[in-house]
């Protein structure tokens, strides 16, 4: 029987845990909690953090986790970090090291689309001790280099330039980046073999399915597509943040974590997103994933202080 290392098991993976012990694998799970609630769906537990690479490698000897095994999270995105180096060492096909950097560096991820002609905010690195001169008539970004984090995003709108924090840390590694504003309108695309899920985002707390996002559909996602063959995901569910004006479209982000929205969505509609994502990951089975087209339906997705929910714009 096949074996999965797990890494995290939060609530929010609880669901992931319960479909791969439904699907027979057998649950080697880790997390720094050891009062995690997915420990009850593990079969060995190991209290130890997805940072910790070297703790986990001896966890994959000490479990005789080989190259038909499993490797799986459904963790913060940075947890890709150490599951793809130790999928590497043991053999596990799995996203590589070198693309997952390069995902999460906006500096790496930015110059790698250069490679693909695809549109990206006009971006430079952000030198403290040698600022560029800022236009106060214009709107600007300045983010932190990895990863996404309010704490390290600034919106600058009269020239003045925050304090910036003096110590490293995952969020904030190397550089920060200034990036001018592109106004439009803002959207989600998840990609995976049998999908491509169009979500039109007002901003970070409402968003609503749409079919396509409109004329040129097909050109971004063949573009796109491109990039994920490039980076060799296309056995997996990634997601893009893009926005789209009259002058074109830019691409302002990749993730690997799993899609909110889409699961959302399509536990409303009645699916069990968790197997499906799974049957992906673990099986490279992308068939649970339904036409796009069949599925689109008028809702809402809106966080309140209970988290996000869904609202049914149709009677």
């Amino acid at each position: 029987m096949k074996k999965v290392l797990f890494l995290g098991c939060s609530h929010n993976q609880v669901p992931y845990l319960k479909a791969a012990k439904d699907m027979g694998f057998i649950i080697i799970g880790t997390d720094i909690n050891p009062d995690a609630p997915g420990v009850t769906f593990t079969d060995v537990f190991y209290p130890v953090s997805y940072t910790d690479v070297d703790a986990l490698t001896k966890i994959t000897i000490i479990e005789g986790i080989d190259r038909e095994d499993k490797i799986f999270t459904a963790a913060s995105h940075f947890a890709n970090e150490a599951a793809s180096v130790i999928a590497e060492r043991v053999g596990i096909p799995y996203i590589s090291p070198t693309t997952v950097d390069i995902c999460l560096d906006k500096t790496k991820f930015y110059k790698f689309l250069q490679h693909f002609k695809i549109p990206v905010p006009q971006t430079s690195l952000y030198n403290p001790d040698s600022p560029p001169t800022i236009d106060p008539n214009k709107i600007y970004y300045l983010k932190s280099d990895y990863g996404k984090s309010p704490k390290y995003c600034y919106r600058i709108c009269d020239g003045f330039i925050p304090q910036l924090p003096w110590e490293f840390d995952i969020f904030y590694r190397k550089n920060f980046l200034l990036q001018d504003e592109v106004r439009g309108i803002h959207f989600r695309l998840n990609i995976c073999p049998s999908l491509v899920a169009t979500f039109l985002k007002f901003d970070d707390q409402a968003a609503i399915p749409l079919e396509v996002l409109g004329i040129g559909h097909d050109t971004v996602v063949n573009q796109l597509n491109k990039v994920i063959e490039a980076l060799k995901l296309e056995n997996f569910l990634v997601k893009f943040d893009l926005i789209v004006n009259e002058e074109g479209w830019y691409i302002i982000d990749i993730g690997l974590d799993p899609p909110m929205r889409l699961k959302l969505f399509y536990e409303f509609l009645g699916f069990n997103f968790a197997k499906s994502y799974i049957s992906l990951y673990l099986n490279g089975d992308a068939s649970d994933f339904s036409k796009w087209a069949d599925l689109v339906r008028p809702v809402l997705i809106k966080r309140d202080t209970m988290g996000f929910k869904i609202i049914n714009l149709v009677d």
